[in-house]
């Protein structure tokens, strides 16, 4: 592959990517099974604590347990079903990721209802976003990302009614590395997407080089000259350039 095809090929890549996070971020049902949201509860009716509990998603249906605890310590348990969607589970639970100026179908009530604002508020010890609806004297809050709810309150005038306040969750916790949070999942598609072409790319560049072969000329050995022979200026024998007297006769010989 020459490398534009390879940067074609990575273009098309975060385009999905995006298109998928659009998707991811869309309205949908942001809450799982085994998650649950424990409420302090003030006022009317009488039960000082709420638990929701979700026991299944099918679709866009949830299935959730409800444990009431009243101040005499008793403990009344139902079980209900609803359409996040179609506000089948409203005020518990709404579509996830909605945005000021969408509209949250409420089954009790004025229908539609809404989203007001969105805004930063601290619920079961974390910053969340939130958003905001107000119906009448109802106000209801909800968590951006999950849409369930964090807090309701009624009031007339300056008096509170009825007050539900999110004060414990295993919702989050983990930020955007918690494995239920969906921007985990693009991030960890991302990361291996990019580390592939990159990956990709190296190998293909290291495929087009060369080797270089270098030519190494070793030295050639000094070819050493043979000795030259003298000989006898007496008797004729052969002997070494430097011998002083023949081996043969004994006659001295003539320094050269």
């Amino acid at each position: 592959m020459q490398p534009t095809r390879y940067i074609s090929a990575i273009c098309i890549v975060f385009l999905v990517l995006q298109l998928g996070f659009v998707f991811v971020m869309a309205a949908s049902v942001g809450v799982k099974p085994g998650q649950w949201a424990k409420y302090k509860v003030l006022g009317q009716p009488s039960y000082m604590s709420m638990k929701i509990s979700i026991s299944s998603v099918s679709g866009t249906t949830a299935y959730v347990n409800m444990a009431y605890e009243y101040p005499g310590g008793s403990t009344e348990f139902m079980s209900f079903q609803g359409d996040v969607l179609d506000g089948g589970m409203f005020p518990y639970i709404v579509p996830a990721n909605l945005d000021e100026g969408d509209y949250i179908y409420c089954n009790i009530g004025s229908g539609n209802l809404e989203v007001q604002n969105v805004t930063t508020r601290s619920y079961a010890g974390a910053s969340r976003t939130i958003i905001c609806v107000t119906d009448y004297s109802v106000a209801y809050y909800w968590d951006q990302q999950t849409g369930i709810l964090v807090e309701e309150t009624s009031s007339s005038g300056s008096t509170v009614i009825s007050l539900y306040k999110l004060t414990e969750t295993n919702i989050w916790g983990g930020g955007i590395f918690d494995t239920s949070n969906p921007l985990f999942w693009v991030l960890v598609v991302v990361i291996v997407v990019v580390v592939a072409a990159v990956a990709l790319v190296v190998l293909s560049s290291l495929r087009k080089k060369k080797p270089i072969t270098e030519t190494v000329t070793t030295p050639s050995q000094p070819i050493e000259k043979s000795a030259k022979t003298k000989y006898c200026l007496k008797c004729g024998t052969s002997m070494p350039p430097d011998s002083i007297y023949c081996p043969k006769c004994g006659n001295k010989q003539h320094q050269t």
